[in-house]
């Protein structure tokens, strides 16, 4: 809901601790208890930053999550397209979403849920189904292209050569950076195989001797963490988006407020 790690989690200690402190006798429904509670809060927080993020610098991107999504929940899509893609729905269409797709919430409880008519929710589904369906289709990846990927990836954290993912770059690649205008970063998004290369090649020449180069898993799919040699600070994650022909997406995060989690 929030794209943002703390704040969920400060979101869901909220309810729960109201959830221990309740009233035996008040709550009918748990599970709709604490579905609504987490839901409004993450709305309210949601209503609070929306002028800080419409005047965001720059691609604003949800904060990364240092996990394989199956360790998460298989139903559960938090690929970082996926959740780039929330954030062009209305908070209440991307509420009224989640809880259908991911917690199998009906018609019934969410008209509840939401205090208006089951018509309405079932509008407000399929309203956000339509924006997302097949925007950000994940593709599963055959042992060869992965046994390529990695090799590629170990290539260019050991060594700095990044000739190896240049030769799997799709031709309408994109490259999205978020700095938050706190450290430098490309404030518009970078189209292209030829642009996005020329990026790379100039970011490894100007960096990489001032970096250490780690793979992860982030947010379910690969990724390299680079973090300061001398201070061992990390500085970008860098999320790759890859589907059966290629590399699609770059996604790098520098902001440092949305690494702090992650030091």
């Amino acid at each position: 809901m929030t794209g943002e790690v703390m704040v969920s989690e400060d979101i869901v200690q909220e309810a729960f601790l109201k959830w221990m402190n309740r009233p035996e006798e008040t709550i009918l429904d748990d599970k709709a208890y604490l579905a609504k509670s987490v839901i409004n809060t993450a709305l309210n927080h949601l209503e609070k930053v929306k002028r800080e993020r419409e005047a965001y610098k720059g691609p604003w991107l949800p904060e990364p999550i240092l996990a394989d999504s199956h360790a998460i929940d298989a139903k559960i899509d938090i690929s970082y397209g996926f959740m780039l893609l929330l954030e062009k729905l209305a908070p209440l269409e991307r509420a009224v979403f989640i809880l259908k797709e991911s917690f199998d919430f009906g018609y019934s409880e969410l008209a509840k849920l939401f205090d208006t008519t089951e018509a309405n929710g079932r509008q407000l589904y399929h309203r956000a189904k339509e924006k997302v369906s097949g925007t950000n289709r994940r593709f599963p990846i055959d042992p060869q292209q992965q046994q390529i990927l990695l090799e590629a990836f170990a290539e260019a954290s050991e060594t700095g050569n990044i000739d190896p993912l240049i030769h799997l770059f799709k031709t309408d690649i994109e490259v999205y950076s978020d700095g938050g205008g706190k450290v430098i970063a490309a404030l518009k998004p970078l189209v292209g195989s030829a642009i996005v290369e020329q990026f790379m090649r100039s970011l490894v020449r100007q960096q990489y001797s001032q970096l250490d180069v780690k793979p992860a898993l982030v947010n379910g799919e690969m990724a390299l963490l680079f973090s300061q040699k001398d201070s061992h600070m990390l500085t970008t994650v860098m999320i790759i988006d890859v589907d059966e022909a290629g590399i699609r997406r770059f996604y790098f995060v520098r902001n440092p407020d949305k690494l702090a989690h992650l030091q």
